[in-house]
């Protein structure tokens, strides 16, 4: 778990520079740390996103984990003013789960096994 912590602040990052991209004014983070895993909850009132954004940041944050990949890029998110990294971040999480209401906004739960 080297730089576990680290890592968790780096997803977190990316997860709101992409909010802040979709205009919410209202964010709502919940982050739950147990033995087996982290789960990273979070709810904004972003709108106007297109069902094709949407599945867009579905995809790329469900993209299969690849530790050995994480340890290289993982101190890269983040660095990027002009285009979202979401897809090093599906690099570093084992699920997420994007539902989106028009008149309520995004919510993302990330999911991320601890290793060994």
């Amino acid at each position: 778990m080297k730089h576990e912590k680290m890592k968790i602040i780096k997803i977190l990052d990316e997860i709101l520079s992409l909010s802040f991209n979709n205009k919410a004014d209202e964010i709502d983070i919940k982050i739950k740390v147990n033995q087996e895993q982290t789960i990273i909850k979070f709810k904004d009132n972003s709108l106007n996103l297109n069902k094709d954004r949407v599945e867009e940041i579905e995809e790329m944050l469900n993209i299969e984990k690849q530790p050995e990949v994480e340890e290289y890029y993982w101190e890269l998110i983040g660095q990027n003013d002009y285009c979202d990294e979401l897809s090093v971040v599906g690099l570093m999480i084992d699920k997420a789960i994007i539902t989106y209401n028009p008149q309520e906004g995004l919510e993302v739960t990330l999911y991320r096994n601890n290793q060994e």
